[in-house]
């Protein structure tokens, strides 16, 4: 059975993972978190692997690239090269108020960065850091890819405070839930999905480094969410009214994984919603 290395997986992606392929005997999965026993900063060997998904996200960029540094030193004691992914984020093209989806051709400009207020700047610049190191890994003859991946929703999302979480939780409680901005324009993909499209972008991995968008472009619009809330389960949720006409567009383009990789999202985001509030 081949071996996968899974390298931050007490968040949210490494959760619905494991979670997803318990029962699917596709390959043995060795889990190295923060929160467990197995920390890859204190780990003196990589266990041998056939497969790397690195999915690190600390909120401090210097820690971060002192354990991608300790990573990339083991990785190259090694004599198997395994295939390797790194979870980045769309984060990295900056924020964006017209409504165009991001490619993964877009150009990446570091200065994109200024523009973002709070924790979300550092995150976008330390997963750009981090993707020019996996490039240079790519360079040593290493196989790797990279997923830019965007707003996720599932089993596991509720634990976390996000805005899709809030909302759920609010319909759950009946609370009283406001939303601030209602010019915020999203795109949900479920774990499921998620989960299938991290395997096959994983098996295309190469020197090239091919980069992939990973996430729906189903547009999600709050205020039509809000409403369907309300309508199907009398929930609580007001969208206060917002002087500013500023959209923020977070939505990627999904070709180049439909055209070459033949991925579709499958799972229903009003079914799955129903559920998870159910």
């Amino acid at each position: 059975m081949k071996k996968l290395l899974f390298i931050g997986s007490s968040g949210f992606v490494g959760k619905s993972f494991n979670n997803y392929f318990k029962k699917k005997k596709i390959f043995r999965i060795i889990n190295y978190s923060r929160t467990q026993k197995k920390n890859i900063i204190d780990t003196s060997k990589l266990p041998r692997s056939d497969f790397i998904i690195y999915c690190i996200n600390n909120k401090n960029i210097k820690i971060s690239l002192k354990y991608f540094f300790h990573f990339k030193k083991l990785l190259y004691k090694n004599k198997k090269k395994p295939k390797i992914l790194f979870f980045s984020s769309g984060a990295v093209y900056g924020p964006r108020s017209s409504k165009k989806k991001f490619s993964e051709k877009d150009h990446i400009d570091i200065k994109k960065y200024k523009k973002f207020f709070g924790y979300k700047k550092k995150y976008a610049k330390e997963k750009y850091l981090l993707e020019e190191e996996f490039k240079k890994i790519a360079k040593d003859g290493y196989k790797v890819s990279i997923v830019r991946g965007f707003t996720f929703y599932g089993k596991h999302i509720l634990n976390y405070d996000y805005l899709i979480s809030k909302l759920i939780l609010a319909v759950k409680s009946r609370k009283i839930f406001k939303i601030k901005n209602s010019n915020t324009i999203r795109s949900y993909m479920h774990a499921d999905d998620m989960c299938r499209w991290l395997i096959k972008i994983l098996t295309i991995s190469s020197t090239e480094c091919p980069v992939v968008n990973l996430g729906s472009d189903k547009i999600i619009d709050l205020k039509k969410l809000a409403y369907l809330l309300n309508k199907s389960f009398k929930a609580k949720i007001q969208i206060t009214k917002n002087a500013s006409k500023k959209i923020d567009y977070y939505i990627p383009s999904i070709k180049f994984a439909h055209k070459y990789l033949k991925l579709r999202n499958t799972v229903n985001f009003n079914n799955a919603i129903s559920l998870l509030i159910k």
